[in-house]
């Protein structure tokens, strides 16, 4: 990698993928947490190009071929890496006709959707058993509550 740069305070980050924290150090393999990633930035695609069925649902189109080659894995690897998400419950695929990609339906967490209230009592706990760093730099680390939606890439300025 080229051109890294460190963070500052104005830096405003774009050309990067979302890991909903409720999978953080769950059950899904490291390649199928990754390619959920792509499938969930893909989807905020579909968002703006209003790629939406008859139910309202957001669905993406991605060649599974396609995603072999942008993540350097088999196409067998991503074929067994979807199985694993649909098994999940995080995709649901819908079978198009031979020579066109499938219709994909990401799923999201309820605690992922901005305006859903996550379960009482578990802002600050730990998710499955893993420590959270609460301080950095000796002062408590919080985000102010502030709450934007994933399709807008913003970052929060949030003080520490």
């Amino acid at each position: 990698m080229e051109n890294l740069h460190f963070l500052s305070k104005s830096t405003k980050l774009t050309n990067y993928s979302v890991i909903p924290n409720d999978l953080h150090g769950g059950e899904l393999s490291s390649t199928s947490t990754i390619l959920y990633s792509k499938l969930l930035n893909r989807s905020n695609l579909s968002i703006t190009n209003g790629k939406v069925d008859e139910f309202g649902r957001v669905y993406i189109n991605y060649k599974l071929e396609d995603l072999a080659e942008e993540m350097g894995r088999s196409l067998t690897t991503i074929k067994e890496n979807m199985r694993e998400l649909v098994d999940a419950g995080l995709i649901e695929k819908k079978r198009m006709t031979k020579g066109r990609a499938n219709m994909i339906y990401v799923k999201v967490p309820e605690t992922s959707i901005v305006g859903k209230s996550p379960v009482l009592g578990t802002e600050n706990r730990p998710y499955k058993g893993q420590k959270t760093a609460s301080t950095l730099g000796g002062k408590s680390a919080t985000n102010n509550n502030k709450q934007e939606s994933i399709t807008s890439y913003k970052y929060g300025e949030d003080t520490f």
